[in-house]
């Protein structure tokens, strides 16, 4: 960015494991993220209370907004335009294609196909990585998608010129005309295709929470090696997105040959992960001992069994890790919780699947493997 220029990041983001926050930190940028909801729906009111609050505190040149990877851009563009008396102005939607994995991803969601649809500008990334045949068949795809919008080839090692991505003064989503809000032949396509509930159509998402025994260091704790080994078992196809934080041990210490245990941040992503060591001060493994060790409403009114782990006393135990899963997830559930290598005595699982949900808590202070909890489940649903 031009020397002086000021701009702020509004992130937004599924679960609420702050993983871009804290990448960002450890580079010196101030991110406000946006988590446990969507911008395009759920976190509708408080994206304007988000974008009037960074601009009382830093009035910044520009704000970029990165949302989630299914969220229609559409609703996020009529709230900055309801808010140009408050002197915001939509410049752009810019929208990022995985020349990799964008056929996949695709076809499991309308959402990526609207999104490729309506967007000023699309950045073709990871096309090094594909064949010149492949790259041609994803850019036909998105031509049928979008004739109109320009096509950019954003390279690993050269950053996109603002230059390029400013200044487009877009006309996609004006509160008037044949995009607006209130425009019914716009909204039944939309609607058509359920982008009321387009979360629930095109991706399971898994969280997983574990904890370990404050005062046992060791009991819980994985090895760089084994997790990354259970990483690699993760389909591409399937599991779109991986991020949170582990503690981890044999993490090299820096200027020594000596490993060390520490919390880790993990951001997988379609088959790739990279794996951050973070320092203990920004306390990211420390969460607020109440949230965490209370149910999800929407699971635990009737089923008693799953306030069992909420039972114990918030200084015996200290997260270990937290994890948000997305993709196609259902044959992946086991292999997901129980195939890293660790015996974590006390966890919590929430899972939202597209036809049903599930939670899952277990309380395992004496001796017991992952494997016997596994099928105590599975002996528990025959």
């Amino acid at each position: 960015m031009p020397k002086g220029y000021k701009f702020c990041l509004l992130k937004n983001e599924f679960g609420d494991v702050k993983v871009d926050s804290q990448i960002a930190k450890l580079k010196n940028i101030d991110v406000q993220e946006m988590t446990n909801g969507c911008l395009c729906c759920v976190l509708v009111g408080q994206m304007k209370e988000g974008l009037l609050e960074l601009k009382e505190k830093y009035n910044p040149d520009r704000i970029i907004i990165e949302t989630s990877g299914s969220a229609f851009p559409g609703p996020i563009a009529w709230q900055v335009r309801e808010l140009a008396d408050d002197g915001f102005v939509l410049d752009s939607i810019l929208n990022v294609v995985d020349c990799k994995n964008f056929d996949g991803y695709a076809d499991n969601s309308y959402t990526a196909q609207l999104q490729a649809k309506y967007t000023d500008l699309v950045l073709l990334t990871k096309h090094e990585g594909v064949s010149e045949r492949d790259l041609d068949r994803v850019i036909d795809r998105v031509n049928d998608l979008n004739t109109d919008a320009p096509k950019v080839y954003v390279h690993v090692d050269k950053p996109v010129s603002p230059e390029l991505i400013f200044g487009l003064d877009t006309k996609l989503f004006e509160l008037q005309g044949a995009m607006a809000p209130n425009n019914q032949t716009f909204q039944e396509e939309l609607d058509r295709h359920g982008k009321k509930s387009h979360h629930k159509n095109e991706l399971d998402t898994m969280e997983v929470k574990c904890f370990s025994d404050r005062n046992n260091t060791l009991t819980g704790q994985l090895t760089l090696e084994k997790f990354e080994t259970f990483l690699a078992t993760l389909d591409k196809d399937e599991v779109y997105r991986l991020k949170g934080f582990v503690r981890l041990s044999g993490i090299a210490q820096e200027g020594s040959d000596q490993t060390t245990s520490s919390i880790c941040v993990i951001n997988h992503a379609f088959g790739k992960w990279t794996i951050t060591p973070v320092p203990e001060k920004l306390n990211v493994a420390h969460e607020d001992e109440e949230k965490r060790t209370q149910c999800h409403d929407e699971h635990c009114h009737d089923e008693h069994h799953h306030h069992h782990a909420s039972s114990q006393k918030n200084e015996d135990h200290e997260l270990q890790m937290h994890l948000i899963i997305m993709g196609d997830l259902w044959a992946y559930k086991y292999k997901l919780i129980y195939g890293c290598g660790a015996e974590y005595p006390i966890g919590r699982v929430l899972c939202e699947y597209k036809a049903s949900s599930d939670v899952i808590t277990w309380d395992k202070m004496h001796p017991g493997t992952y494997n016997e909890f596994v099928a105590e489940q599975m002996a528990a649903k025959q």
